[in-house]
């Protein structure tokens, strides 16, 4: 009944949320007769939508330590994703867009994210549509798998690879990746990759 109030609240309908999620207007009728649940995904969408806690569109008190009395981090992107609209962690805001994240532990406002373009490190397991967080002013380590810009005339290519000092050397099933020396050839290490993303 929480749910059915707090749309009323902020001039939503059945058919409005029928929309919004959208379901057939017959399984909101179910969720509001208790005979369906609200899914986590579902919650959060309207969450979003509406501008308020998780939690409180669940029904549950705040701060209790349930882990859904925020809604999701947004992280921007570096560059606009290709896939965009097609992958469900991506939500487009004021002409921007941003990675969805539940977990924001360890990630601080120079976050951001990046979908991978090439197959310049398939064999390491990172592969193109793959979505990597990475983090402004973090210094980047032999050995770490890196993103950093590589100049050619008047723009720069962003690139990921591995860092072996002095040089970021690709890990492919292609040879068309060659290593590139950070000294030598107009190339510019931003920072490390912290996580890796594979949406299905």
């Amino acid at each position: 009944m929480h749910l059915k109030q707090l749309l009323a609240k902020h001039g939503l309908t059945q058919t409005d949320l029928a929309h919004l999620l959208g379901r057939d207007k017959s399984v909101i009728t179910n969720l509001f007769q208790g005979k369906r649940q609200l899914k986590a995904q579902e919650a959060a969408l309207i969450a979003r939508h509406i501008g308020v806690p998780v939690a409180q569109v669940m029904g549950l008190a705040e701060g209790r330590g349930s882990g859904l009395a925020e809604p999701p981090a947004l992280i921007p992107f570096q560059h606009e994703p290709m896939q965009g609209k097609k992958l469900p962690n991506v939500v487009k805001k004021e002409g921007k867009f941003f990675l969805e994240v539940d977990e924001t532990a360890g990630y601080s406002t120079k976050a951001y994210a990046l979908e991978i373009s090439d197959e310049a490190m398939n064999m390491a397991g990172i592969l193109p549509g793959d979505i990597i967080i990475s983090e402004m002013d973090r210094p980047c380590k032999s050995g770490q798998v890196v993103v950093a810009q590589h100049y050619q005339g008047r723009g720069a290519k962003t690139i990921v690879r591995k860092y072996e000092p002095p040089f970021l050397m690709a890990h492919s099933t292609s040879t068309g990746f060659a290593p590139l020396n950070v000294k030598q050839d107009d190339v510019r290490l931003v920072s490390p990759l912290l996580k890796l993303i594979r949406i299905f």
